[in-house]
């Protein structure tokens, strides 16, 4: 009997190229070449993206269903954009049929979206993947303060309120209750790192329905990398943001001088205008730093193989980057805050070096030691290709079939 899965984003990597967006979608191809397993990809898009989509229809792209968003509340997690979608997503539910719903976040395909396919397809089991903390933070997830920045350890009715003073105490608890509601239809809660589990829990979910499950991304096909005297190559992947730590990593370049070279890959997407300026000011006073730019995730191997470490700076609690999980699959050793979920991918003197979110200085030091250290960068490496592995991914698959059909074996027992 073949076993039905439909894979919920809330984006499609043709759109966004986000980590959300490619693990959920790698998943989905990987099962649906497994034998006996049937999946499909269902993204959200907006108008930005699919201009020509009517709000609520579906749509294509490859043999990806896509579902039209429009407005979307995010404190709420709700949909403001009418009801013609439920009838969308319910023809392909029934032509579909799913044993199994696996959602990766409920961001902009609403919260409200459990209910609907309970109701819609009472059949199936439903696997909510945690990405991030968008269901705790109301700040895009980042639970960093407001204004401040400061990190935020726990959600709570107080904290949130004093991030968001204009919403009533009545607010944040209806936020909270309507959320917790809708999350209580979820058969199994996955999370890919220990500490963002802990977070969930404490905030109220069911610990007896958490699995922890480290990501895993596909073997990456590289170029040989030919040993260096040297390894001052330091290169960073992803979204140009503050939340990112670019700043700390530029001052932290400019303080190491020509002792190391800097790389920055990636695009400032929506970023404001103040920190665009931010920005621009710190790459010129450190000249030793170049940024080249957004990449294309197929370009990726022949990038990371110009480096020799991998340097993620994030000031946020970071789940599990998947830049940190390419670094892996191509043999790189990283350099990363020692916070979150990166503490976890990342093994401190094994696989790389932590060291502490937003400090330049210790930052410095840090580039500064690895590029002194051409027999430690060489351990790290094989270290990385050691934990990657040709079946890392293959069994990261065989772990979802397996919470797939225990949720199936219970229902029917």
């Amino acid at each position: 009997m073949t076993l039905q899965v439909l894979q919920i984003a809330h984006d499609h990597p043709a759109y966004t190229r986000g980590g959300t967006e490619f693990l959920a979608h790698d998943l989905t191809s990987a099962l649906d070449a497994t034998e006996g397993v049937r999946a499909r990809f269902l993204a959200a898009t907006t108008s930005l993206q699919r201009p020509d989509d009517v709000p609520g229809a579906l749509g294509m792209e490859g043999r990806d269903h896509l579902l039209r968003t429009g407005r979307y509340d995010r404190f709420s997690m709700l949909r403001h954009d009418g009801t013609d979608w439920i009838a969308s997503l319910g023809r392909l539910l029934g032509s579909f049929r799913p044993d199994v719903v696996h959602l990766h976040g409920l961001d902009r395909i609403g919260a409200e979206v459990l209910a609907v396919l309970r109701r819609l397809a009472p059949q199936a089991r439903l696997v909510l993947t945690l990405h991030d903390y968008q269901i705790l933070c109301p700040n895009d997830g980042l639970m960093l303060t407001v204004p401040e920045g400061a990190r935020c350890r726990k959600a709570g009715q107080d904290s949130c309120r004093r991030c968001y003073p204009a919403m009533s105490a009545a607010a944040h608890l209806l936020r909270k209750a309507h959320l917790t509601a809708l999350l209580s239809m979820v058969d199994i809660f996955v999370a890919p790192s220990r500490f963002l589990a802990d977070r969930f829990v404490e905030w109220g979910l069911n610990a007896g329905r958490m699995t922890v499950l480290p990501n895993q991304v596909p073997a990456m096909v590289h170029p040989g990398r030919a040993p260096r005297a040297r390894p001052d190559r330091f290169a960073f992947f992803g979204n140009i943001s503050p939340h990112k730590g670019v700043l700390p990593l530029l001052a932290a370049a400019r303080l190491a001088g020509d002792r190391v070279t800097l790389d920055l890959h990636g695009g400032l997407g929506h970023a404001e205008e103040a920190f665009r300026r931010s920005f621009a000011e710190a790459l010129a006073a450190a000249p030793n730093a170049s940024h080249r730019g957004p990449y294309a995730r197929e370009d990726l191997p022949a990038l990371m193989n110009r480096a020799d470490w991998v340097v993620l700076p994030s000031i946020w609690w970071e789940n599990a980057p998947l830049v940190l999980l390419e670094a892996r699959a191509a043999g790189v050793p990283v350099i990363c805050s020692g916070i979150g979920g990166m503490a976890e991918l990342v093994e401190h003197g094994l696989t790389g070096f932590h060291v502490p979110p937003g400090d330049d200085r210790a930052l410095a030091e840090a580039l500064c030691a690895a590029a002194e250290d051409p027999a430690g960068h060489a351990r790290m490496a094989a270290a990385q290709r050691g934990r990657q592995g040709d079946d890392a991914h293959r069994g990261f698959v065989e772990a979802h079939l397996d919470i797939y059909r225990n949720l199936l074996e219970g229902a029917s027992a």
